[in-house]
């Protein structure tokens, strides 16, 4: 039986397996208090079949043996080449790639997106027009709910699948379905970590009392001036429901980017991830933003976005080639394509206010928090303080 309590929530990533995998129903997933959902169990209905256990990623840590002959990746830099598609894109627009072929087949494409509340949910996609809600980044954790039976429900009905999630919802994944299944794609990213989705909602609150209107759309990564090799020109975008549009732009002027690229509200998993491992048994592909990419292949960058694409299994391989005449792409050496990626193989560390932010996020507003901890200054002092212990 599966146990998450307050002091050993860094083995519980929150994908949801165990609580899909329950033939009882006894596992409910609940929001703590920094607003991460981990699994909880009503012994009284709990028969002990381990389900849980043994679907679980993080204690079956299956992802580390791997059952092809890949000692690394291949890596691939390049773009799609539908500019209206690219424009859409956080980066290069792998993921539209893959994805346009899935739904050619008749397949079905699982993946994140914001709902009505601007809560971040795993859902189906069957249709090219219905791909936008998809694209882009969402800086929140994802509730998979019941995605993973959907997924298995698609296959057995031999429908093509393509599933694109974290490494930990990937790696959730292929431990639920515990087969090989020939129609099914799983693609993941390299991710930074995951933040408190409490955090953002209170952040959404003061944004919408501030201009005294609803926000209907918030877009991470805005790319209105362009892709650079550090990505802080891309902020947010902010739609309002009177029709304001508000950017943030570059990256430091959005408060909770600031906090987010400072490591200060994620998952306590997240800050020692079990899936910073390669090879990757788990996902086929591995998409990215190529960051450092004139260093590696400066012809892959005219500022409008490149992605890099991981190939991390023969599954991987059958589908970029199904779909490599549509991408203007370049293999590269994957020790120097990941250089700028340092957290594809390690976690970042915790900062030592995490635990504080997260004591006054009970009690002070979000403006008084952001002032303290999400600005540009503190952001620049952080950095500061860190050179200086380091030397």
């Amino acid at each position: 039986m599966i146990n998450i309590t307050e002091d050993n929530k860094e083995y519980c990533c929150g994908c949801s397996g165990c609580f899909q995998i329950c033939p009882v129903k006894c596992i409910n997933m609940f929001e703590d208090k920094e607003g991460f959902k981990y699994p909880q169990i009503n012994k009284e209905k709990c028969i002990s079949c381990n389900k849980c256990e043994e679907v679980c990623p993080i204690i079956k840590e299956k992802f580390q043996v791997c059952p092809n002959d890949r000692v690394e990746p291949k890596a691939i830099g390049g773009w799609h080449k539908d500019g209206k598609v690219r424009d859409k894109s956080s980066s290069g627009g792998a993921f539209t790639l893959f994805a346009e072929f899935v739904l050619r087949n008749n397949g079905v494409i699982f993946g994140a997106a914001f709902n009505e509340n601007l809560e971040v949910k795993h859902c189906s996609v069957e249709k090219l027009e219905d791909l936008d809600k998809l694209r882009g980044s969402k800086y929140v954790q994802s509730d998979t709910k019941e995605t993973y039976i959907k997924v298995r429900e698609n296959l057995e009905k031999n429908r093509m699948v393509l599933f694109v999630g974290t490494p930990c919802q990937t790696a959730g994944l292929s431990e639920f379905l515990n087969k090989d299944y020939d129609l099914l794609f799983k693609c993941d990213f390299i991710c930074h970590g995951v933040p408190s989705l409490l955090v953002f909602k209170k952040y959404i609150t003061y944004l919408e009392e501030k201009y005294e209107d609803k926000i209907i759309e918030f877009k991470f990564r805005n790319k209105d001036k362009g892709w650079r090799q550090t990505g802080q020109q891309m902020g947010t975008a902010v739609r309002f429901k009177k029709g304001k549009v508000k950017h943030f732009m570059p990256a430091y002027k959005d408060f909770f980017m600031n906090g987010f690229l400072e490591d200060l509200y994620l998952r306590p998993s997240c800050y020692e991830c079990k899936f910073k491992t390669i090879p990757k048994n788990y996902s086929d592909v591995t998409i990215a933003d190529f960051w450092g990419v004139d260093a590696v292949a400066s012809e892959l960058n005219d500022k409008k976005g490149t992605s890099l694409v991981l190939i991390n299994t023969d599954r991987g391989e059958y589908l970029f080639n199904k779909v490599k005449e549509k991408f203007h792409y370049k293999e590269c050496a994957f020790c120097n394509a990941i250089k700028r990626n340092p957290v594809l193989l390690n976690s970042v560390k915790p900062p030592k206010g995490r635990n504080k932010f997260f004591e006054e996020l009970e009690t002070k507003s979000f403006i008084i928090l952001a002032i303290k901890y999400m600005t540009a200054f503190s952001w620049a002092m952080q950095r500061t303080m860190k050179i200086i212990r380091k030397k």
